[in-house]
C-alpha cells in the first residue's frame, strides 16, 4: 500500500513538472514561452542547388535546422519518403 501511495506521488511530481511552460527573456526584457520541439526537425530549406544521381535524376538538396545536408527519397516499396543525409568532403 505505501508503494501504491509513493508511484502515486511520483508520478503526478513527474507529470506537473513536464507540463510546466518554459520561459525566456527578450532583449527588451519580456518574457517568451519556448516552443516546444519534437524528435524531428520541421524547419528545412531548400538550397538551391542539386545532386545527380548516377541515373541521371536530380534531386534538390535542403538544409536541416542544424545545417546538415540532406536529400528526400522515396521508397520504391511502400512509397514512404526518408531523408538521405550527405557527407561532404
Amino acid at each position: 500500500m505505501k508503494t501504491l501511495a509513493l508511484f502515486s506521488i511520483l508520478f503526478l511530481a513527474v507529470y506537473f513538472a513536464a507540463g510546466q511552460t518554459k520561459v525566456t527573456r527578450d532583449q527588451s526584457g519580456n518574457y517568451v514561452t519556448l516552443s516546444a520541439t519534437s524528435g524531428k526537425e520541421s524547419v528545412k530549406k531548400e538550397t538551391g542547388k542539386t545532386l545527380t544521381l548516377k541515373t541521371g535524376e536530380k534531386l534538390p538538396v535542403y538544409e536541416s535546422a542544424n545545417g546538415k545536408l540532406f536529400v528526400e527519397r522515396k521508397s520504391k516499396k511502400t512509397g514512404n519518403v526518408y531523408r538521405q543525409y550527405l557527407i561532404t568532403e
